[in-house]
């Protein structure tokens, strides 16, 4: 038994690009509004809690990518009703592609000791660079399957990663619509929330161009972000509440480094509020 999912991001109309027409996507399960929901109705993925390392190999999500051709039927009916037929994108389009746009594809879970079922689920990708053979793209929507539940198989591509998707496997190409969210949430849903390493004592792994939220234990205007690498790079993308949200950005070093948040009180100078320690992967 197939379970399918659909992930991907609401798209603009149909753009030309190199003399390539692009194509809308439609959601196959019903998107949530724009707007941010209240904190109460937030669920946010937390990567600490993530099991893998302390998976044994032979069980760890894994999987590779779905046939274009193989789509199944009510999927390819999806593409069908929203754009009158179904057809990927030619190799004039992708090679016009560029860091606004995105790109969708299928990934399957493999089937592992315990884990017999197989999950199936379109995700929704970033363009980074355009080769010859692959279109590099960083994963930019929150996927459903990409871990273990119950007897399905993860396919442990996961919100954040960096994959090199192969050209014949790609089956649209799309630039995303234009919205009105300014600050908090205008990358979309953060990846994970993280409580200050000082109180945790962990380090988090994160991912370049991916929204994260800092749990902060009080918010001022005086407070100020630092970190401790010059080569790394982030953006404070806005508050909710006592969340701040944080995107490093691409091109940021790989590797460890410390965010601290500090409060310029006018009386007796910079006060220690909060720390986080971070892993930057690919």
């Amino acid at each position: 038994m197939r379970t399918v999912g659909i992930v991907a991001a609401t798209l603009a109309t149909t753009a030309v690009v190199g003399g390539g027409a692009y194509w809308l996507y439609k959601r196959r399960k019903k998107k949530k509004d724009d707007e941010l929901a209240d904190d109460d109705d937030v669920v946010l993925k937390d990567f600490e809690d993530d099991d893998d390392p302390i998976t044994p190999d032979d069980i760890r999500p894994r999987g590779g990518f779905m046939d274009r051709n193989t789509l199944p039927d009510d999927v390819k009916q999806e593409f069908i009703e929203a754009f009158g037929g179904y057809a990927p994108p030619k190799d004039e389009i992708l090679d016009n592609l560029t860091q606004e746009d995105v790109i969708l594809f299928g990934v399957k879970s493999e089937p592992v000791p315990g884990y017999p079922e197989v999950r199936e689920e379109i995700l929704t990708a970033k363009v980074r660079t355009v080769e010859d053979t692959v279109i590099r793209a960083r994963i930019s929507e929150p996927e459903e399957f990409s871990a273990h539940l119950g007897s399905y198989a993860g396919h442990g591509f996961r919100f954040g990663e960096m994959v090199e998707v192969p050209r014949g496997v790609i089956i649209f190409a799309a630039r995303p619509k234009p919205t009105d969210v300014t600050g908090y949430g205008k990358h979309g849903r953060p990846a994970g929330t993280f409580e200050s390493s000082h109180v945790t004592k962990k380090s988090y792994d994160v991912h370049p161009g991916t929204p994260y939220d800092l749990v902060m234990p009080y918010i001022t205007d005086d407070i100020e972000f630092h970190v401790d690498r010059a080569m790394v790079r982030f953006e404070l993308v806005g508050t909710k509440g006592l969340h701040q949200q944080i995107v490093f950005k691409e091109g940021s070093m790989h590797g460890d480094v410390t965010l601290r948040a500090l409060d310029r009180d006018p009386k007796t100078g910079l006060v220690f509020v909060a720390r986080w320690n971070f892993h930057i992967e690919p």
